[in-house]
């Protein structure tokens, strides 16, 4: 699923039991969202070597996170 700068990509791997949703802003990783317990488990990885920080809107990424948790 995109929509703006974001991209969702449900994948799967051998390492782990469920499924679980890599986060892409702009084009580069941002973090994922997986369910290996009880609970959602959100990681937000380092920002990328060529810039300082991440830098996003809120709203858009609270939206994102929406749309994720009804596919689950």
């Amino acid at each position: 699923m995109k929509k703006n700068d974001y991209e969702l990509l449900i994948v799967s791997s051998t390492a782990r039991e469920k499924v679980y949703c890599e986060i892409y802003y702009k084009g580069k990783i941002l973090g994922e969202i997986s369910q290996e317990s009880d609970q959602l488990l959100l990681e937000i990885y380092s920002y990328p070597i060529e810039q300082k920080w991440w830098q996003f809107s809120l709203e858009e990424f609270q939206q994102i996170w929406k749309l994720e948790r009804s596919t689950y």
